[in-house]
């Protein structure tokens, strides 16, 4: 976790604005930089990383940013970011949606598509950017989180301006890799949470949609939970059960593929686990056979039970 500072005034006034787009685009993803202001360039960047996530504290001049479909195709970075803004107002632009956030505000993007930021004065953030294949997230939730302004001092938002404060003092710390890894997987919780307190309320759940879910998840590590066991427990026939999940977007089977798949993710990670086997854990979760478990976490996941585990 060592902590790396980056500044413009260690360069001649010449080679200011290619080191300034060169450090932002290596620190971060590659991205069109602008500076607003006609003048000579000044930034600063301070940089550390934990176990594949990383920390960053960027400041400079107004600015735009902009990630087009030429970066996004041309890069392997896939990062779930978040931005919070400690000083100056930002407009964010990502999805179909735009965002301003100002101090104690900060927003989630994504660096696997375009976006735009656009500064309007001096600015400071810390950013973190997550591995998305780190995250049990659909790629539903990601795309709905994004570019939206989250408060920084209410509610789930409330926990990350004091995780990123204790982890910029943390930095430089001889930190064991064990406790690395936990402290990412503690950030890769937050983001879950962060993610999913932004899914817009919605109209109450059927009565017999969430007593299947409830059954769903009571009985998910029975090999043999299917659709007919499901609509059998709550005395509904099978068509009608399909039906009500179709009218939520998903099936019977996909939602109990999900609550198994989530299951093994989490276990896959639990250090006190480690002793048992992939295909075993699978198993766990109601999934016994082992190829087709890795095809079915591999396609959810991007990344087999294995990587997940060695990650």
């Amino acid at each position: 976790m060592a902590l790396v500072t980056i500044d413009t005034t260690t360069v001649a006034e010449t080679d200011r604005l290619d080191f300034w787009r060169a450090t932002v685009c290596d620190q971060f993803v590659a991205l069109d930089v602008t500076p607003s202001t006609t003048g000579l360039v000044s930034g600063r960047v301070t940089a550390s990383s934990v176990a594949g996530t990383h920390l960053r504290r960027i400041s400079s001049v107004p600015h735009r940013f902009d990630r087009t479909t030429r970066q996004v195709r041309a890069a392997d970075e896939d990062y779930l970011q978040i931005a919070l803004a400690r000083r100056g107002r930002t407009l964010v632009a990502q999805d179909g949606r735009e965002a301003v956030i100002g101090p104690g505000e900060f927003v989630i993007y994504d660096s696997s598509r375009p976006f735009t930021f656009v500064t309007t004065d001096s600015f400071e953030y810390q950013v973190c950017l997550h591995p998305k294949s780190a995250l049990p997230l659909s790629r539903a939730e990601m795309a709905e989180s994004t570019a939206v302004a989250l408060d920084g001092r209410r509610g789930v938002g409330a926990m990350l301006p004091p995780l990123l404060s204790s982890l910029d003092r943390a930095i430089g710390d001889d930190v064991p890799l064990a406790a690395q890894e936990a402290v990412a997987r503690t950030i890769g919780d937050v983001f879950v949470a962060l993610v999913r307190s932004t899914v817009p309320a919605s109209a109450p759940e059927n009565l017999h949609v969430a007593r299947a879910r409830g059954h769903i998840r009571e009985h998910i590590t029975d090999r043999d939970l299917d659709p007919a066991g499901v609509a059998a427990a709550c005395a509904i026939s099978v068509s009608y059960l399909h039906k009500l999940f179709a009218e939520e977007g998903t099936t019977v089977a996909g939602a109990i593929r999900e609550e198994r798949l989530q299951g093994a993710w989490t276990d896959l990670r639990r250090p006190e686990l480690a002793h048992v086997g992939v295909g075993a854990v699978g198993a766990r979760w109601g999934m016994p056979d082992p190829a087709a478990f890795s095809r079915a976490f591999r396609a959810r996941f991007g990344r087999s039970p294995k990587a997940h585990r060695e990650s």
